[in-house]
């Protein structure tokens, strides 16, 4: 049996190779030069769109606890620390995707950041306290029940940060077969809430060894009308939106908080 044991001095390179070939995120320039994954997460202008749009609703990430669910690898997060954020709080339920952002934590001295492994609906559905701002990007289209999170995520938070997938109708004639709305669509009604969910089944994609996307074998896309119905209806009202180009089928951003 091959020792597990490092056998050279401690480095950035090989601490990151303890998931060699499994990083989805190219690490950021302060850890010099590095192989990991290619996706630009501790790069990404989703952060500073969503900085720059709370501003503009009153809401400012300098000084604020944070919720990000879904960190992944924590590039997100590092960007929300380098913001100034008084406090992040992590919640990550992929076990191997938060002992990377654990790695990452350390490598970057990520100070004032709580990574927490398990549901963050669960959590959401638990705690007894809030936090300044929700921070939820890549997480709404891979719930099962996305009208509840937008609930628990409103009632615990002051103002929320969102980019998602959308279902869009022309877009699924467009590329049929290819998005959510394939396996069927739902009426549901949620806390007063009337809304359609379209069925998104992972099918092959749902290799655990480099899926981060949701807990079950399928999610529940919402129809982009609804997304933000769905926030005023939990009384996050003022809101600014813009619409990005996905090859997996239309986006949004979404800022919005209370009156």
């Amino acid at each position: 049996m091959t020792s597990p044991y490092a056998t050279k001095a401690p480095s950035v390179q090989q601490t990151l190779d303890l998931f060699r070939g499994k990083w989805a995120s190219r690490m950021p320039g302060s850890l010099g030069a590095s192989e990991a994954g290619e996706a630009a997460l501790f790069e990404d202008p989703r952060v500073d769109w969503a900085l720059e749009n709370l501003a503009k609703l009153g809401v400012a990430v300098d000084g604020s606890s944070v919720l990000e669910v879904g960190p992944l690898e924590g590039g997100h997060t590092y960007k929300l620390v380098r913001a100034g954020a008084k406090s992040v709080t992590a919640v990550e339920a992929h076990p191997e995707a938060f002992m990377k952002c654990l790695v990452l934590k350390e490598l970057l001295s990520m100070e004032r950041v709580n990574f927490l492994y398990g549901d963050a609906v669960s959590f959401l559905r638990e705690i007894g306290h809030s936090y300044d701002i929700g921070f939820a990007c890549g997480f709404l289209y891979h719930m099962a029940s996305p009208v509840e999170f937008l609930d628990l995520i409103c009632r615990r938070t002051r103002a929320v940060f969102l980019w998602t997938v959308y279902w869009d109708e022309a877009f699924s004639r467009r590329h049929p077969g290819q998005i959510a709305g394939t396996s069927g669509v739902e009426k549901g009604v949620y806390a007063g809430f009337p809304h359609t969910l379209h069925r998104h089944d992972y099918g092959g994609s749902l290799d655990y060894g480099r899926f981060w996307g949701g807990p079950q074998a399928y999610s529940n896309w919402m129809e982009k009308d609804e997304i933000t119905k769905a926030l005023a209806h939990f009384g996050f009202s003022r809101q600014i939106v813009a619409l990005d180009e996905n090859p997996h089928g239309c986006a949004l951003r979404l800022v919005a908080t209370r009156p």
